[in-house]
């Protein structure tokens, strides 16, 4: 029987099955990395649910992920039951010995973001193309680092490998965002306008008016954070599953963070006060804070999948 494999988001084989116990023998495919053959359908499945093929390797107890659901189901319900400290505390576990390539992939996010800004015009454009790219490449970084895989910068570039898909990915949640934001912004922009109206005439707005603008300040930021929190697992799913399209991916995403928003919402807020710190040193200090943040997402990622219930 052929074998398909996907390790860090790239697909590869087929391979014999022979040769699939001989990758997983010498550690080129570990237990959280996806496999397929004909009989599985359209769905992958995680490597350790290959009878035997890790049987007998020390270290796997440990070393392995969480278990994750094989086959995806829309009535499925998904919870992070592990509290956020503890995931956090797992994020460093998963950093330790790897502090120093995270820290370089975010210099190299960073000195992407800015040459590509200083290119005049078309550099915005080149940006907004890329972005989808990008943002599945840094994730798959980061799922290596939070599955213990081995790590590299360029595995921060494995999201061109799915390019269309993962600019359709950041179009899609981009317009959806949008979408949230926009009764906030007509709401706000009818104030300003009949505040320039008043001016005009020589009225002078009232103080109420005026104060009218942090409710419908709340009204943007509100809905648009958790609009982002939503659709925040798109490019891990997307990473997850080579079959996955742009739409699918986010609408899982969608699914998976009903009723787990606020956890992931109170999950990033424990990094707030870190990121005070960083300010201290200059901004310097979130070069170590990107990859706390990012891996302890990854590791609410594993905790949702693993408390799939069936619906």
């Amino acid at each position: 029987m052929q074998w398909f494999y996907a390790v860090n988001g790239q697909q590869n084989g087929p391979v014999e099955e022979n040769v699939l116990f001989e990758l997983a023998r010498s550690g080129r495919i570990k237990p959280g990395d996806l496999v397929w053959n004909s009989t599985m359908g359209t769905e992958w499945a995680r490597a350790s649910t290959v009878p035997g093929l890790f049987e007998g390797q020390p270290g796997l107890a440990t070393d392995a992920p969480p278990p994750v659901a094989q086959v995806w189901s829309p009535s499925a319900s998904y919870s992070s039951r592990t509290p956020n400290r503890d995931l956090m505390a797992e994020a460093r576990e998963c950093l330790a010995g790897n502090w120093g390539v995270a820290v370089v992939s975010v210099l190299v996010f960073i000195v992407i973001q800015i040459v590509l800004a200083c290119i005049p015009f078309v550099g915005g454009i080149i940006s907004f193309i890329i972005s989808g790219a990008l943002n599945l490449g840094w994730m798959m970084f980061f799922m290596a680092i939070a599955r213990r895989s081995n790590v590299s910068v360029g595995l921060m570039f494995n999201g061109f490998n799915r390019f269309m898909t993962a600019f359709l990915a950041a179009l899609l949640v981009g317009l959806l965002v949008f979408a949230c934001m926009l009764p906030g912004l007509i709401a706000i922009g009818i104030a300003v306008v009949v505040g320039v109206k008043k001016a005009f005439t020589g009225g002078i707005p009232s103080p109420s008016m005026i104060l009218l603008l942090v409710p419908l300040g709340f009204l943007i930021a509100v809905p648009t954070m958790i609009a982002q929190l939503r659709c925040i697992m798109t490019y891990f799913i997307i990473a997850d599953d080579s079959g996955v399209n742009a739409l699918e991916a986010l609408r899982r995403s969608i699914s998976m963070m009903r009723g787990n928003v606020w956890k992931l919402f109170c999950l990033h807020c424990r990094f707030i006060g870190w990121g005070f710190l960083c300010l201290l040193t200059f901004g310097i200090g979130f070069l170590w804070l990107g990859p706390y943040l990012w891996t302890s997402t990854v590791r609410f990622y594993e905790d949702l999948i693993a408390g799939q219930q069936s619906g």
